[in-house]
């Protein structure tokens, strides 16, 4: 089987990081794998040769954006003359978007060379107006990646329920898991954080959505109950400036670390627990990497949240801009040892158990199967 993810551009988040981890799956199987986009758009390690490095072959296509532009007409004509080089080199039997705006290539592959697409929604509350839904195409399954995002599918698309699989992002349990007490030591080390300093980190892109600014408020609120906690936001975007200056005026300016772009698995070893204090979310498949660290997330309701997190069991889910709920759980958590132990251990159980890298291939594998089953037999 020959696979082709398309996605308009490889950005720092979760998305990229799927297509990696279900590539390197799919080609543990035998599967060959191909990547079309329009290349790296950030400052990351996640770009063409990542993916060409791990036996994914990566081609430049000049997805145009939504925006109406000349330019954005030149790359839409030049999109397609791309697609019809990929096709004609790599040769897939299934095609899978990755985001929504390159739908339509993968509408017209079908329609010029008669090859499935699926597509997977990794994200809710994306545009759905009249242009958006008539610009959209799911292919023969829609994969959604948690209860919400199916739900959005359903009724923000009228995709048919028996179209839509729900299939959960899984991370590599082999990678992400807790670390050794020297490894976690080391992990300190690089991040330049004292071995006994209570640690949260928050790993995601800095902008609003994410909530830095939720953090930052909850870092004051400790300090002023004596507890001087170290957050580590890990990530690049728009807003480390206006974070930082938002840090120093809240008194909290020494205790907050931004180490730019840094492996997720570092920062998660040398934290006591993730914050996620999103405004909106897909799955948040960082949620799920700490998890099999054994380090326990708090995060807000935004998608995927009551699929991941039995609250209180092996996690914590606080309301939308509640500082105070943030900070009161951490201070629980820092203070009573057995539920920070219980947690930690449930939290890595229950990601072993139900969002691992193997899960995910075998269901994804499963669609793949069943769609070409049905293409072959029509």
């Amino acid at each position: 089987m020959r696979v082709l993810f398309l996605i308009r551009i490889l950005d720092s988040g979760g998305v990229t990081t799927h297509m990696m981890t279900l590539g390197q799956g799919l080609l543990a199987r035998g599967v060959q794998v191909a990547v079309a986009s329009g290349g790296r758009v950030g400052i990351h390690t996640h770009g063409p040769e990542w993916f060409s490095s791990h036996g994914i072959q990566h081609y430049q296509v000049p997805f145009p954006d939504q925006r109406i532009s000349l330019r954005n007409v030149r790359n839409a004509i030049a999109s397609l003359r791309a697609i019809r080089r990929v096709v004609a080199d790599f040769r897939p039997d299934i095609v899978h978007v990755h985001f929504r705006s390159t739908s339509p290539y993968a509408q017209y592959i079908h329609y010029s060379y008669g090859i499935p697409f699926v597509s997977t929604l990794h994200l809710e509350g994306i545009p759905s107006g009249p242009l958006y839904r008539l610009g959209s195409f799911w292919g023969s399954t829609a994969i959604a990646i948690s209860s919400e995002t199916k739900e959005y599918l359903i009724k923000s698309f009228g995709v048919s329920s028996d179209r839509v699989r729900v299939i959960h992002n899984g991370v590599d349990e082999t990678y992400f898991r807790p670390p050794t007490a020297s490894e976690r030591r080391n992990a300190r080390a690089m991040l330049g954080v004292g071995l006994n300093s209570p640690v949260i980190s928050l790993i995601g892109r800095l902008e609003p959505v994410k909530g830095h600014d939720v953090l930052i408020r909850a870092l004051r609120g400790l300090r002023t109950m004596g507890v001087k906690a170290i957050a580590v936001m890990a990530g690049e975007g728009s807003r480390r400036q206006e974070l930082e200056k938002l840090a120093t005026d809240a008194g909290v300016g020494d205790q907050v670390r931004f180490p730019g772009y840094i492996d997720s698995r570092t920062v998660l070893w040398a934290s006591d627990a993730l914050a996620l204090p999103s405004r909106k979310e897909g799955f948040a498949l960082v949620v799920v990497e700490a998890m099999m660290c054994g380090v326990i997330p708090i995060r807000t309701p935004a998608a995927g949240a009551a699929d991941q997190i039995k609250d209180g069991m092996n996690g914590f889910i606080i309301p939308f801009e509640d500082h105070k709920a943030l900070a009161d759980v951490f201070l629980r958590l820092i203070r009573d040892e057995n539920l920070r132990r219980n947690v930690s251990a449930a939290a890595s159980e229950s990601a072993r158990r139900n969002f691992s890298q193997r899960k995910m291939v075998e269901e994804t594998l499963k669609v793949y199967n069943e769609v070409l089953l049905v293409h072959r037999g029509s």
